[in-house]
């Protein structure tokens, strides 16, 4: 049934894609390729590549968002070179629950117990632009404050109750979807909505701790829903890059009653939700609840943002971009029936510069207007800063700086730059940013106070890669999008202490306070004190969006790094030499054996290159194992034992051979994609793999690979390290943050708190309370999963004493399983729900001793 569901979209959205490709409307066609989901990464890098060939590829021009793109999509495309989609990738992972559930039994359990690291807050020393993540949406209880849930990129739905002073997430076993916007319903505080990306809206009627997919309506993502404040089954959903959809019976069905193909704005007139605006390339009115709309004209065809307020439900505001930047700012005060356009001429309040006289944007992406509730005059506008007007719009002030020293001196508020939402709640703004969520409680007095930031305790960093040092008190540093570089002690939790795109980091092997950080296309820095200060490193070149750049393993101050050739240092970067021909065209991986310094590998999309003489001769080319190789890892003590993660369908291969040939290591893994790896050195040879869902292991002892994911979310495994000195290896995610757990040890225990003898589920079969007893007293998540491996309970964190009971009641009968994961281990029980009563009392000795 899904498969022909999915086959037929895939049918429609091939239609939209070329019907998108024939307009002339739009030059860039490989956004909308991009969206429509029917075509080769590789057609879309192409398309990308040709529109970028004669362009400035600076700030506002979108090409460092498409290199961002290009790197994730090589990464996670399927054997076939097409990126899977976000239903698709959801069937893979109940499919793979189901596999965990059957066979949980036949498994013998490893040591994993992953623990989050952060970094959930930032402390920048020389960093220039601290944040923690990247915030897509923001929805506020309308009957509540203090209740607020916003959308990270890739890491899932976060929720507080006291007005963000404590966050707690909330899909971290649904799934790693793109969250771009979130909403809770206005007559249900416990009901929560987020859009994803192609068309999908997700629904929650359990306060986030289950998640339903609700309506799939087009193919671009959603990055607005809004609810009819007086009839919660009137939703609207604006599908950027495919238009404006309604539904009146609760999300059931959609209507899609605008012809604009393009939507980046709801709003409801404030006085009367009958009358709702849209904006997209065009301006557009309904006076009749969202059954038919009128385009209003005055105004040119860039994307546009809507502001009204209740203080002036006739007043309403239309901010438009030109190619990224500001393009006009319009006004009306006939409920928005007619515009005039204030005159900015000359103006962009897009870009970087705080006077607004710059070139450059990134609308719509980064793009919004939010106007007062108790000032109609009093509006808030923001690109990659913010601006604000008293004037209804007439002129605008700069109200942050996206550099923390900057703002100080300028005497307005830091704000991390690159805004997605601005957001009122009564007189208090919101803003959700590439680096979190601010809000200014004084909106009136511009000062260095003007920003306070609330994303402490939301631990969603996109990191990259990771370094680690091996160290008893270990120093893990790390590169993240649009957060720069950071790193973490034990002493002194994180320190940001470079900007930009934080990529490959390294902590040195024999001094924690040199580290080196790189940014986007191979730019480095270093520092040599503990990242007090740092310095600009000149390399000969400029590599991929994530350049590869390795330290030498045995001799002190050496590092390599990968552009068309490999280069190397032996002073810390302040000259290079070639150690490579020139492969025509950029490294995407390259490692140096920690056994043998003179056996390196290096990799360009499927091509695999080794040297055995540290590059003083030409690198030969290896037989290609297949599909792209994400990771190379070579075995600690054996430098042609050598491990590739591929998207090919085998995901894994592991040559014994250096590379001459390749066996297949796919064995039981699930169709996930195979992101990164790393060999353990012990005597039974593990190697750890790293997907974009989970982290599995293997070594000599098993023939096939062992989930290593207990307490671990469903995130994107960016890089794995393991420190050799305090046993633990390391996960830079991408979505949330740093996680470390045990690594497994040479001889497994054979005790556990977790198991058969000291847990119990009864009455097996159950009616409506399932008791759970155990001899420890442990704290845990319990999830509930069909049949099917679909999640339906989740609760995370629960203590398990004695007699727990868990209540099934509002479940129907069938087969079910029963999961519990705590810091001792985790275990899985299969149950049967009836809907006859329990005959037997739960403590009764005969259902104890049958379960």
């Amino acid at each position: 049934m899904i498969t022909n569901f999915l086959y037929m979209k895939r049918l429609q959205l091939l239609f939209v894609g070329l019907f998108l490709i024939c307009s002339s409307i739009y030059s860039q066609h490989y956004l909308e390729m991009i969206d429509s989901g029917t075509y080769l990464v590789e057609e879309i890098i192409t398309e990308a590549n040709a529109y970028f060939a004669n362009k400035d590829k600076g700030r506002g021009s979108g090409y460092k968002q498409f290199k961002r793109w290009e790197y994730i999509a090589k990464r996670l495309m399927t054997e076939d070179g097409y990126l899977p989609t976000s239903t698709e990738r959801i069937e893979t992972l109940e499919n793979f629950n189901a596999y965990l559930n059957t066979t949980a039994a036949n498994r013998v359990q490893l040591t994993d117990n992953w623990q989050e690291l952060g970094p959930d807050s930032w402390n920048a020393t020389t960093s220039w632009n601290p944040g923690v993540g990247r915030i897509t949406g923001i929805a506020i209880d309308a009957n509540n404050p203090n209740h607020i849930i916003i959308g990270a990129n890739t890491g899932g739905v976060w929720k507080t109750v006291d007005g963000g002073v404590t966050w707690t997430p909330l899909s971290d076993y649904f799934s790693n979807l793109h969250v771009y916007s979130v909403t809770i319903d206005p007559q249900d505080s416990n009901t929560y909505y987020f859009g994803s990306t192609n068309g999908l809206i997700y629904k929650s009627v359990d306060g986030g701790a289950t998640w339903n997919l609700l309506a799939d309506v087009s193919n671009s993502l959603i990055n607005k829903i809004v609810i009819n404040p007086n009839n919660s089954d009137i939703i609207f959903a604006s599908s950027q890059n495919a238009g404006m959809y309604v539904s009146i019976d609760g999300g059931a069905s959609w209507n899609y009653p605008i012809s604009d193909s393009r939507c980046y704005d709801i709003e409801f007139k404030p006085d009367n939700p009958n009358i709702v605006y849209v904006s997209g390339s065009g301006f557009h009115k309904s006076i009749d609840g969202g059954t038919s709309f009128t385009t209003i004209t005055g105004f040119s065809n860039g994307p546009k943002m809507i502001g009204v307020s209740p203080d002036d439900a006739n007043r309403v505001y239309v901010v438009e971009a030109n190619n990224g930047s500001f393009g006009g700012f319009y006004s009306s005060t006939n409920g928005g029936d007619s515009f005039s356009e204030l005159d900015h001429t000359g103006r962009n309040y897009f870009g970087y510069d705080t006077a607004g006289y710059d070139s450059g944007g990134q609308a719509p992406r980064d793009m919004d207007i939010a106007v007062n509730p108790n000032d109609a005059d009093e509006v808030h506008i923001a690109g990659i800063l913010t601006w604000r007007s008293t004037d209804g719009g007439a002129s605008f002030t700069i109200t942050s700086d996206w550099v923390p020293s900057a703002a100080q001196s300028e005497n307005i508020g830091y704000c991390h730059a690159d805004v997605d939402i601005l957001l009122f709640d009564e007189s208090v703004l919101y803003v959700g940013t590439d680096g979190g969520i601010f809000k200014a409680t004084n909106t009136n007095t511009i000062d260095a106070n003007y920003y306070t930031d609330l994303t402490s305790g939301i631990g969603i960093r996109q990191f990259y890669k990771i370094g680690v040092s091996q160290t008893a008190n270990v120093v893990v540093s790390g590169g993240s999008q649009d957060n720069g570089s950071s790193f973490y002690t034990q002493s002194n939790g994180w320190i940001d202490w470079l900007g930009a795109d934080g990529m490959e980091n390294i902590v040195d092997k024999n001094n924690t306070d040199i580290m080196y950080g790189m940014i986007q296309f191979g730019s480095l820095y270093r520092t040599d004190n503990g990242a007090n200060s740092y310095q600009y490193v000149s390399t000969p070149g400029q590599g991929n969006w994530v350049t590869p750049f390795e330290q030498d393993p045995l001799l002190q101050n050496t590092v390599y790094v990968g552009y068309r050739r490999v280069y190397k240092s032996t002073n810390k970067g302040t000259t290079w030499s070639s150690i490579s021909q020139d492969f025509g065209s950029n490294l995407d991986n390259l490692k140096i054996a920690s056994s043998d310094n003179q056996v390196m590998y290096a990799s360009i999309d499927g091509l695999l290159y080794k040297t055995e003489d540290g590059g003083a001769t030409n690198w030969t080319q290896l037989p290609a194992p297949g599909g792209s190789i994400n990771s190379i890892a070579i075995n600690p003590t054996n430098p042609n034992k050598v491990a590739v993660a591929t998207t090919s369908g085998n995901k894994v291969f592991v040559s014994d051979d250096g590379g001459q040939t390749w066996q297949n290591y796919k064995f039981n893994l699930p169709n996930f994609s195979a992101l990164c790896l790393v060999w353990d050195r012990s005597e039974n040879e593990g190697l750890y793999l790293g997907m974009n869902y989970g982290i599995f292991y293997i070594d000599t002892t098993f023939s096939e690979w062992q989930p290593f994911f207990n307490n671990l979310p469903n995130v994107i495994v960016s890089e794995l390290e393991i420190n050799y000195e305090d046993g633990k290896i390391y996960a830079g995610t991408y979505g949330r943050g740093l996680w470390a757990s045990p690594a497994v040890p040479e001889i497994l225990g054979t005790s556990t708190f977790v198991s058969e003898e000291n847990i119990k589920f009864y009455p097996n079969p159950v009616a409506e309370e399932l008791i759970i007893s155990s001899k420890f007293r442990l704290e845990g998540a319990l999830r509930l999963f069909d049949i099917t491996g679909k999640l339906i309970k989740y609760l995370p964190s629960e203590i398990i004493e004695k007699k727990y009971v868990l209540n099934l009641s509002d479940v129907s009968k069938g087969v079910y399983f029963v999961r519990l994961n705590t810091k001792q281990g985790y275990i899985t029980k299969k149950i049967v729900k009836t809907t006859f009563l329990n005959f037997f009392h739960a403590s009764s000795s005969h259902l104890e001793n049958n379960n």
